[in-house]
């Protein structure tokens, strides 16, 4: 009996350190979320909704490369990553850096039926709207994450 409420209570411990883990993670996420510049958010919905060609037009608007051919055929890019892995689900934001007041770089994930996208996106903010400096996408997470350097 005593084994058993031993059990029972290390059980029920467990469970509430895993809640308390995952409110946590949630907390994290959507804070990271919230930082993302809405123009970056726009490219996503755009992607979601209506494919990759609404997506690189509305990241790109209003920026240096709006118009430019090669950022066009990121969509080709992404068409191309569609065929390979399925359809895009959803994005996890994996972290954001501001490098100054006005540049901020964000790394997220996109979800796809059958495997992640890694993409960076570099955004600046000449006044009060976030435009693209740029973007770039692989599915080799080492193409897009920073080198970690680990100390042993």
């Amino acid at each position: 009996m005593r084994k058993s409420a031993f059990f029972l209570s290390s059980c029920i411990l467990a469970i509430g350190q895993f809640t308390l883990s995952a409110q946590t993670v949630d907390s994290s996420q959507k804070q990271a979320v919230q930082s993302l510049p809405p123009i970056i958010i726009s490219g996503l919905e755009a992607y979601k909704d209506k494919g990759p060609d609404d997506a690189v037009r509305a990241w790109i608007k209003g920026s240096a490369i709006d118009g430019s051919k090669d950022a066009l055929t990121q969509a080709n890019n992404l068409r191309q990553i569609q065929d390979y892995y399925g359809a895009y689900r959803a994005y996890e934001v994996i972290s954001t850096r501001d490098i100054t007041p006005k540049t901020r770089v964000v790394y997220l994930v996109l979800d796809f039926d059958k495997g992640p996208l890694f993409a960076k996106f570099v955004v600046y903010r000449p006044d009060r709207d976030w435009i693209l400096a740029n973007f770039t996408f692989n599915t080799k997470e080492e193409a897009i994450l920073p080198t970690v350097i680990h100390m042993d």
